[in-house]
């Protein structure tokens, strides 16, 4: 399993090393400018903790299709109480607090009324993508105080802070799915729920936290998208959820559950990033970054398929 983790990486860095040498080559400091790699960055960085969080959940064998609908919710109830005048740390505590009981609702779901992840969370993307329109009319929440967009557009050690907490984000989620046995037990559940229960895994608690976990990551991402923007809107993270489900599983993680990489799901995301902004560059149209975003995903899913098929074959050989 190993090997084929350090295959599928060394691939996907491979494609990563292929896709900028191509663009290089044909639109020469148009694509290899620091500008350019920086919108690169802030524009993955918001799908790089959607993914880190989905990756989680499909580890232990679910799906959240809800994180772009809990973005842009969590980012208009922080922006509608920072345009009442609460308090930004106030404000963001109450969007963050909002993002965890949606996860918290989706893992009940899931978890206690064995409701399937794919319908939880289906529901869950239509109602608060449709509380989040009737909340502000379809308007933009602006007149944000100053302070709360200053973290947004700031800059530290060259970087964009939501850059730097994309990247913080990311090695912390690392560390606890390879090192932390409370995570390491997700892998056990999304291998097999009933075995691990039947083991005496708390597999209803470990799921709901990973929910929790899920849609905490998008209230993240909302918090640094409205205070980058200094906005607000019900139509922010539409389409999230495919892009997120793509870099997971190109990266390695299975819609079966049981499999996933943080540092191949970050991988994913680049790849997917890179391809969007060379699509773009290339003069193809904006509107096909969804397509783009399906078609990497059926391509990951195929490749998953042979690779299983290969491994089921030499393990009977053997």
């Amino acid at each position: 399993m190993r090997l084929i983790k350090a295959n599928r990486n060394t691939s996907l860095l491979a494609l990563i090393a292929i896709i900028i040498v191509t663009m290089g080559l044909l639109k020469g400091t148009a694509f290899l400018n620091y500008s350019n790699f920086e919108a690169i960055l802030t524009g993955m960085s918001y799908d790089l903790l959607f993914a880190l969080g989905m990756t989680v959940v499909l580890i232990q064998g679910g799906i959240d299709l809800s994180v772009g609908s809990v973005m842009a919710f969590t980012g208009i109830v922080t922006t509608l109480l920072l345009q009442k005048g609460v308090a930004v740390p106030l404000a963001v505590a109450s969007g963050l607090t909002t993002a965890m009981a949606i996860g918290l609702a989706n893992g009940l779901l899931v978890a206690k009324l064995s409701v399937a992840p794919f319908v939880a969370t289906l529901s869950s993307m239509s109602i608060f993508r449709g509380m989040g329109y009737v909340m502000t009319s379809g308007y933009f929440v602006n007149k944000l105080p100053a302070t709360y967009v200053a973290f947004g557009r700031g800059r530290a050690l060259g970087l964009p802070n939501t850059v730097l907490l994309s990247i913080a984000l990311c090695v912390v989620f690392a560390v606890l799915v390879t090192r932390i046995k409370f995570f390491k037990q997700m892998f056990y559940i999304g291998s097999s729920s009933e075995a691990s229960f039947l083991s005496g895994l708390p597999t209803a608690f470990v799921t709901i936290i990973g929910y929790i976990i899920c849609s905490l990551t998008a209230g993240l991402a909302a918090i640094m998208m409205t205070s980058h923007l200094a906005m607000g809107h019900a139509s922010f993270g539409i389409g999230a959820e495919m892009r997120a489900i793509a870099a997971a599983v190109v990266g390695g993680a299975s819609l079966a559950g049981g499999k996933g990489s943080i540092l191949g799901t970050s991988l994913g995301v680049i790849l997917v990033a890179l391809i969007n902004n060379a699509f773009i560059m290339l003069n193809g149209s904006q509107n096909w970054q969804s397509a783009i975003s399906g078609i990497i995903l059926i391509v990951a899913l195929a490749l998953n398929l042979v690779q299983e098929r290969i491994v089921r074959t030499r393990g009977v050989a053997a």
